[in-house]
């Protein structure tokens, strides 16, 4: 059984996705693969890829229990909380950080196939100025830049939730940050597709939908 693990923040969680233990991405990705693949979600509320984030995910309990999974695919998504508030120090300090954080998923036994996903879009929802918890547009666009480079640096996968999810606000309508079951649903697909049409790793083999 092939393990996968879904890293991120509080999206990758299901956090305010009705019944997210049936319908947070992980979970939907789990009934998408079928039963040769075991999904399990390691999500931290409110953290980031940067060390010097107010949460850094690097302290979190979900980064050294994913870690012992010894996952054979791991699929990280972050950037999100990176670009909130005074968390934000440049495109630089986030590339760093992240860049490190995909290496170290890298060298794990035994070897996973690393995937790295761009942040869901954000929105401005009940005609808000701006958008909730003070994250940075701006700074988001920045984010997927980085990620999409870094993939190619070390020859991971890219899957860019951030496209997959820009033209669905009404997938984010709780707060326009956290996706609902049909916003999950977006990133569980988005995640599929790559993982059926790309092999990371030669030992690998895409499910058949």
């Amino acid at each position: 059984m092939t393990r996968v693990a879904c890293v991120g923040d509080s999206i990758t969680r299901g956090t305010f996705v009705w019944r997210r233990h049936k319908n947070a991405y992980p979970v939907q990705l789990q009934a998408m693969l079928g039963d040769g693949y075991r999904v399990r979600e390691f999500g931290a509320n409110g953290h980031a890829a940067q060390r010097s984030a107010d949460r850094p995910y690097w302290n979190s309990e979900a980064f050294a229990a994913s870690v012992s999974f010894e996952p054979e695919i791991a699929l990280i998504m972050f950037g999100t909380n990176d670009v909130r508030g005074d968390n934000w120090k440049g495109p630089e300090r986030f590339r760093r950080d992240y860049r490190e954080l995909a290496e170290c998923y890298r060298a794990l036994e035994p070897r996973p196939a690393v995937w790295l996903m761009t942040p869901p879009a954000l929105f401005r929802v009940r005609g808000s100025a701006g958008i909730h918890y003070g994250m940075d547009e701006d700074a988001l666009r920045q984010v997927c830049g980085v990620v999409a480079h870094v993939a190619v640096e070390l020859g991971c996968g890219l899957i860019d939730v951030n496209a997959a999810t820009a033209g669905h606000p009404e997938a984010f309508r709780f707060d326009g940050v956290h996706p609902g079951a049909s916003g999950a649903r977006l990133i569980a697909e988005a995640a599929f597709d790559a993982l059926a049409s790309g092999d990371p790793v030669p030992h690998w083999r895409p499910p058949a939908r």
